[in-house]
């Protein structure tokens, strides 16, 4: 007989006990099956993080103060089970040549034992019980509701201290509208929506002293933002290491930064050291030829989640890829391989930049305190940033815009004159919501077989015109196409023998409607910078 507690409940204690430590999943069978089950003061398994999400630094400590398990037995169909986490702790610090090491022997060693897995175990893989479980149990895994209190991360760096907190975070599975709701998945054509809401983030850059200290906490240089990713996942599981489309969109009704002088030499510090920053590569051993079958064998099915994954990082701090040497085997006239399409969109983005300085205040017991002096604010509207690569037809483009932008000094610097307020201006764009068209977030437009994602050059333009572009930011448009160009032939002859001419990078600025006042308020704040 078929009990459902019996296949859930071993399913969910091992996603736990794999990034957990010194977890005694027996001890928790008995609860879960009663509905819930809770745990406190519980270490990570830092290694396995930073294999699992490839993260481009090394996690020092990670801790979780409670973590509960909830299961609606009774309504396991139309209810998600939910992981409710309070309070988890992180400290982070870019990797050394030793923990690149480590790394990349705790990589290995995961690979050699899925490996040895597989081989005692073939059929581990195949869900027990009859089809129309198999099928429940795929459902109810794949709508598990992650709600995430009080996240707290700090990055140490030489004097440097960024401390990062979110007060809410939810992830779920979501259907057409965008809705968090219970989905069905299809078994073969699959189309899965996830939801991530992240309310109340909260960025701190202090400077700690020789001795290790903070003396005193500067204002928060990003205050109580929030934000929202959608990710969209389309694949045929037949097809999956051939073809597939993952599609992610982050979207910020506001951000609101604010840097003081003191702050901005560090903040400058840490634009550099992003740009420079990729995630760990690790080689494969190539006196080991268990890891490379391993690798071979595994490559083929997991090709299309990997290349995803692995590349997150990479592409949020590069703008073009480099596409290998090697000429490609086939031209891209249809839209097959595995599609990425990356998305960050921000209706509105104020940066505000203040003078500050150290002061002892008498009347608090002469304790150091800062005070800071507005001097410009930034401020821009509109703004989005696309991303889109197919490795496979060695075609990747980056298209990004500006929608409006005003800057104004303040304080001291400010112009009673309203005509001489501002320093840069634009008028006012007509299409608010122009910005995010055809993007995850545009309500009018549903997804199609990627009608989004050109791979021809000439079918790019035709889509994508100059009017288009000043369309969608009216302001700044701009965009860059890296592709490989074949060379055309009057003798009909295969794909594969077509000559390559190699890649070719075309880029494309386009603006409009940009005034720049140069009055007294301009020569002020230059003189006082």
């Amino acid at each position: 007989m078929f009990k459902l507690e019996s296949y859930i409940t071993p399913i969910l204690l091992s996603y736990v006990a794999k990034y957990v430590k010194n977890f005694r999943d027996e001890d928790a069978q008995v609860s879960l099956w009663e509905g819930e089950v809770t745990f406190q003061n519980l270490d990570l398994r830092l290694e396995v993080l930073e294999e699992e999400l490839n993260l481009p630094v090394e996690l020092v400590s990670g801790h979780i103060h409670e973590l509960s398990i909830l299961v609606p037995w009774t309504k396991l169909m139309s209810e998600p089970v939910k992981i409710v986490i309070n309070t988890i702790e992180f400290v982070a610090k870019l990797p050394d040549s030793e923990s690149k090491q480590r790394r990349a022997s705790f990589q290995r060693e995961q690979r050699r034992k899925s490996k040895r897995e597989s081989v005692e175990q073939p059929d581990q893989t195949k869900s027990p019980g009859p089809a129309s479980s198999s099928s429940v149990v795929n459902k109810i895994i794949n709508n598990i509701n992650l709600q995430c209190h009080n996240i707290i991360l700090k990055y140490v760096e030489d004097d440097i201290v960024v401390s990062m907190n979110v007060q809410t975070l939810n992830f779920s599975s979501a259907g057409e509208d965008w809705k968090p709701t219970m989905v069905d998945i299809h078994p073969v054509s699959v189309v899965m929506r996830k939801l991530l809401q992240v309310s109340d983030l909260t960025i701190c850059l202090d400077k700690r002293n020789t001795a290790g200290r903070i003396e005193v906490c500067q204002e928060p240089v990003l205050y109580r933002c929030t934000l929202e990713c959608r990710v969209l996942r389309k694949y045929n599981a037949n097809t999956v290491s051939t073809t597939s489309t993952t599609r992610i969109g982050v979207f910020t009704k506001s951000l609101d930064i604010n840097v003081s002088s003191l702050q901005f030499p560090m903040v400058m510090r840490l634009v550099k050291m992003l740009l420079e920053l990729k995630p760990a590569e690790f080689e494969d051993d190539p006196q080991n030829p268990e890891d490379q079958e391993a690798v071979a064998e595994g490559s083929e099915s997991q090709q299309g989640t990997e290349s995803a994954g692995r590349s997150v990082f990479w592409w949020a701090w590069s703008l073009l890829p480099s596409f290998d040497t090697e000429a490609p085997s086939s031209s891209c006239d249809t839209p097959t391989g595995h599609a990425f399409d990356l998305g960050v969109y921000a209706e509105e983005l104020n940066f505000q930049l203040k003078n500050s300085e150290y002061f002892t205040d008498q009347s608090m017991g002469g304790i150091k305190r800062i005070r800071y002096t507005p001097i410009l604010r930034i401020s821009l509207g509109g703004l989005y940033y696309e991303r889109t690569i197919l490795k496979e037809c060695d075609w990747a483009n980056v298209k990004a815009g500006l929608s409006s932008m005003c800057m104004e000094p303040l304080g001291a610097y400010r112009s009673d004159d309203l005509v001489d307020r501002n320093l840069v201006n634009t008028q006012e764009f007509q299409q608010e919501r122009s910005f995010i068209d055809k993007s995850l977030f545009d309500e009018n437009y549903m997804f199609a077989e990627r009608s989004w994602c050109s791979y021809n050059y000439a079918d790019y333009v035709a889509r994508n015109t100059d009017e288009y572009m000043l369309f969608r930011s009216p302001v700044l448009a701009f965009d860059v196409i890296e592709h490989r160009v074949p060379k055309p032939s009057s003798h009909p002859v295969a794909e594969s023998q077509l000559r390559d001419l190699g890649v070719r990078i075309q880029y494309r600025l386009l603006s409009a409607g940009i005034t720049f006042h140069f009055s007294q308020s301009f020569v002020q704040v230059k003189k006082n910078r």
